[in-house]
Order: C-alpha cells, then sequence, then structure tokens
C-alpha cells in the first residue's frame, strides 16, 4: 500500500489532488484541474466587479460584495502559494514518510500515529463546518421561495444571487437558474481550494507535534542507572562515548530533535508568506461582515448568514493562531523534559549535551505571518482587537 494511502493521510491527499496540487499528479491532470479553478475564479469575481461598477453608487451593494471578493481574493493567493512552494510541500511529504521510517520502536511509531490521528480529526471537523457555513451561505436567497413552496403562497420571490453580481449582456431573470448555479459551483470551487489548502497544513503541523513528542519520550526513557553499573562492573570503559549508554541515547535524542527543528523550519518557510496576506485581508474582512449583521437594511436570514460567515472567518484565523500556538508550546516543553529526567545520575560528559539541548530549546518554534508577527493565542487576541478598532471606523462612515 502507498504511504499515503493510510487512514491518516487519505483526506489531505484527496483534496490536494482535487485541487490539482498533489505533487504524484500527471502534469496533464493537474494543468487541466489549474484551468478548471482559474475559470472559476474569473467567472465569480467578474460579475461581482462588475457589479460593482454597474451601481458604484450603492454603497450598500458594494459592502455586500467586498467581503466574498475579499475571501476569493485569500483563496486565490493560498492557490498561487501551492505553486510557488509546490517543491517544498513535495520535501514535507518526503519528509513525513522518511520520519516514519525512521522511528526506532513501536512506542514512537505510536505517538505520531496518535498526532496524526488528532491531525485527521480536526481537520474534518473543520471541512464538515466550512462546507456548512457555505452551503448556508450559497442557499440564503432561495429560503424565501422554499417558504413560499411551503405554504403555498401567491408572493413572488426576488430572484438573488449569495452576492450581487452582474453579466450586463446576460438577462438575470430569464436565465437565473442558470447563473446560480453557476455561481453556486464556482463558491464550491473556491471554498474546496482554501479547505485544502488548510487540511494540507494541519496535517503537516500535527507531524511537527509528533517529532517534538518522541524527543520528549526519549528523553523520559533515558537508560536507568543500572546499565551504567553493570558497565563499571564489567569493566566497561564509560569514558569512551560508544560505551556511554546515556551519551549514545542523548545522541540520538539530539538528532530527533534537529529532525524536527529542521521541519518545523520547512513548514515556516513553506506557509509564513501565505499566513500574511491572509491574515491581513481577514481583519478588514471581519469588521464588513459586522457592518452587515448590525444594518438595518438586512433580513434574518441575511444576518444569519453573515453570523455564520463572520464565524467561519474567526474560526480560520483562530485555528492558525492556535496550531501555532501548540507548536510553541510542544517545542518549549522538550526542555521541562530534560529538567525532569535523572540527569545527575549520568556522566559529565552526556551533561553536557543536555545543557546544549536546554539552550536551544530556549528559543520556541513559532510560524509567522510573512516573518512580521508571530501567530499565538495572544497575537489571535490582538488581530480581533486591531478588527475591532476597523469595524468602529467603518462604522463611523455609514
Amino acid at each position: 500500500m502507498n504511504f499515503f494511502e493510510q487512514p491518516y493521510y487519505k483526506l489531505p491527499r484527496n483534496f490536494a489532488r482535487s485541487i490539482g496540487r498533489w505533487p504524484y499528479q500527471s502534469e496533464r491532470q493537474r494543468f487541466t484541474i489549474a484551468i478548471a479553478i482559474i475559470s472559476a475564479f474569473i467567472l465569480q469575481v467578474g460579475p461581482k466587479i462588475l457589479a460593482d461598477i454597474v451601481h458604484s453608487d450603492d454603497q450598500e451593494l458594494i459592502f455586500e460584495t467586498l467581503a466574498p471578493t475579499i475571501t476569493d481574493v485569500a483563496s486565490f493567493a493560498k492557490y498561487m502559494n501551492t505553486f510557488i512552494n509546490a517543491k517544498m510541500i513535495k520535501k514535507i511529504l518526503h519528509r513525513i514518510k522518511d520520519d516514519w521510517t525512521y522511528m526506532s520502536n513501536d512506542s514512537e511509531k505510536l505517538i505520531l500515529k496518535k498526532y496524526a490521528g488528532l491531525g485527521k480529526l480536526m481537520a474534518t471537523g473543520y471541512v464538515g463546518f466550512v462546507y456548512m457555513t457555505t452551503v448556508m451561505f450559497i442557499t440564503e436567497p432561495l429560503l424565501p421561495m422554499i417558504i413560499n413552496l411551503i405554504l403555498k403562497t401567491n408572493i413572488s420571490a426576488p430572484h438573488e444571487f449569495p452576492v450581487p453580481m452582474e453579466w450586463i449582456v446576460i438577462d438575470k431573470e430569464k436565465y437565473y437558474w442558470l447563473l446560480f448555479s453557476n455561481s453556486s459551483v464556482c463558491i464550491m470551487v473556491i471554498l474546496t481550494v482554501l479547505i485544502s489548502y488548510d487540511v494540507i497544513f494541519i496535517t503537516f503541523i500535527h507531524h511537527a507535534y509528533g517529532l517534538f513528542a518522541i524527543t520528549g519520550y526519549r528523553i523520559r526513557n533515558m537508560p536507568n542507572d543500572v546499565v551504567r553499573k553493570n558497565n563499571l562492573t564489567s569493566g566497561v570503559n564509560a569514558s569512551s562515548n560508544s560505551d556511554d549508554v546515556h551519551y549514545k541515547h542523548l545522541v540520538s535524542c539530539i538528532r530527533i530533535h534537529k529532525r524536527a527543528l529542521e521541519y518545523a523550519d520547512l513548514i515556516e518557510s513553506t506557509f509564513a508568506g501565505c499566513f500574511g496576506v491572509v491574515i491581513g485581508l481577514n481583519l478588514p474582512l471581519m469588521s464588513i461582515t459586522g457592518i452587515q449583521i448590525i444594518a438595518e437594511t438586512s433580513t434574518f436570514q441575511q444576518k444569519i448568514k453573515y453570523v455564520m460567515f463572520t464565524g467561519a472567518q474567526m474560526l480560520h484565523l483562530f485555528f492558525e493562531c492556535f496550531l501555532s500556538q501548540q507548536l510553541t508550546d510542544i517545542s518549549l516543553r522538550v526542555q521541562q523534559h530534560i529538567a525532569n529526567g535523572k540527569w545527575y545520575n549520568i556522566s559529565s560528559k552526556s551533561q553536557k549535551l543536555l545543557i546544549l539541548m536546554t539552550m536551544r530549546c530556549q528559543v520556541p518554534c513559532t510560524l509567522t505571518a510573512a516573518k512580521i508577527m508571530g501567530l499565538s493565542i495572544e497575537s489571535f487576541g490582538m488581530m480581533i482587537k486591531t478588527s475591532g478598532s476597523y469595524f468602529t471606523v467603518l462604522l463611523s462612515m455609514q
């Protein structure tokens, strides 16, 4: 069985294949899917821009198109990042496969399985919530029609779209269902691109958690002092590095710790630039949807749609900050394992290795937005506060 066909990696593999960014797909298949996705972006964003131009004097309509357009831009930025960093993503996938082979015993593989399983669970929940929100967003204009059909009223419901759109040369009323279906499919394609990128990221970072957890596991399970006494009793020269079991064990700890640090750096290099773009867009986006929620002209179902949309934005931002915070915490935890271990029972040469590891652990691993701002729970709170400031400014402009 192919390594990435195991249950832990089926979800990211299938999503990556669906947007043509799985490194092991054929070039022809990737090119065909890329054309289809770029066409969906054009067919979705183009009519919204036309609507803004045609109705440039309608501030409410511009606000209504602005938030989905920003989401489309963020999704497109993520999609382009998969092209720019295609080699990096393939390298990370190779590292994941190699790490499973590198682990020396079943206990360490169980740790990798644990974190891979947690990543799969989190990714599945994230996918379900975002798709549910998307379906509610798309079907909101159909609710009056459905209610009229159920209650059998003669009130004609307006033919509206999830977001204002304009085709100029096409009669929106005559071809409403065709245009609505086209818009709905394009929205689902764009959201699938965004979800695929996030599922890949969630899978990658949970593997990093596993590597740091294995480092801690090895430190906690250092050979006991009985082994050292047996060596001394049998006349083994413990002053030699090759005969010092603690020294050899700590060398293995340093190696796996180094692999974890290098892997975390790969994730940072791959995702930092895109995070900068997405977070820069997310802040005004939440403020704009906040304005739409309190707008007096919004209907009840529109308010529900915007609340769900805002919740999805906040969840998306929280996920990025929370996962980075988890990486920081688990990388710092290594020095706690060192401090709690029986370092006083090992040779002085081995203790010097622990000092080196402790010094390196003083600098935690963290992910950044364009190398400018570290992502953490604290920075998430700061971004929500900044978004509130944008909201106040926009509200004063109303």
